[in-house]
């Protein structure tokens, strides 16, 4: 179980981005964080990750302290990251920026003790043809399966993603959030994930957190937390929700 009570955080001299925030991340369920620009998203995935420490309050891992029971290495074998483009890694080719993924499982004495088969990840995400390209002549749909690539050769119990669909058009967020839920489905991942798309949000999670100003405004099921006057009242949008054969999607006055 993944849990926080109480975190804050604060930049010098700047109002908190999270405070005095609690949760706990359902299990082997896809929870997305949600709020406006602002709200405290970024920071809080970057506390529940171990990216940034908390200034007061605690994240929880399995019972225990993320910070005081776990090192980074210990951490990243249980919580992966799908990071956003870097160009540190463009001249990596595709087999060997996935193979990174074995790092945390890597010390100075002893090789990897349980490889994991990176040819199979790759053949599962459909870019074995790629292999051998070089990182930095991907398409963006291309290069975000990459990424995750990687961060499934971790074998994490819990996979966090910050708007993985931003660089991504229509029909390659569609079939990036699709591919999320069969991930959750076949090997039982926990997934968390920060989204902008309301509808997005409504039709792929399992359970919404709505942050604003750095506080938990509703936690619950899509429907129960993405209501319209709860929209209109964190978001200044009037909106209907409405019900199609396709599930409940938010309609904008």
């Amino acid at each position: 179980m993944l849990d926080a009570q109480h975190l804050r955080f604060a930049y010098p001299q700047q109002a908190p981005l999270i405070d005095d925030l609690s949760l706990t991340i359902p299990e082997h369920q896809i929870t997305t964080l949600l709020g406006p620009n602002g709200s405290g998203k970024s920071t809080l995935l970057k506390l529940l990750t171990r990216q940034l420490s908390p200034q007061a309050g605690h994240v929880h891992l399995a019972g225990q302290d993320l910070w005081r029971a776990y090192s980074a290495q210990s951490a990243a074998q249980q919580i992966a990251v799908v990071h956003q483009h870097h160009e540190l890694y463009d001249e990596l080719t595709v087999a060997d920026l996935i193979q990174l993924g074995r790092l945390p499982y890597q010390s100075s004495l002893f090789a990897d003790p349980a490889p994991a088969d990176t040819a199979a990840i790759m053949a599962e995400l459909q870019l074995t043809a790629l292999a051998d390209r070089p990182v930095k002549q991907l398409s963006g749909g291309q290069a975000q399966r990459v990424w995750l690539a990687l961060a499934l050769n971790q074998e994490p119990t819990y996979l966090f993603l910050d708007e993985p669909t931003t660089y991504l058009d229509l029909h390659y967020q569609t079939e990036f959030l699709r591919l999320l839920r069969q991930l959750n489905q076949q090997r039982g991942l926990t997934i968390v994930m920060i989204l902008h798309d309301l509808n997005q949000a409504l039709r792929y999670s399992d359970y919404c957190c709505l942050l604003d100003h750095g506080q938990l405004v509703a936690t619950g099921t899509p429907q129960s937390v993405l209501t319209p006057a709860r929209v209109k009242t964190t978001f200044q949008l009037e909106c209907d929700l409405i019900t199609t054969k396709y599930g409940p999607v938010l309609i904008q006055a």
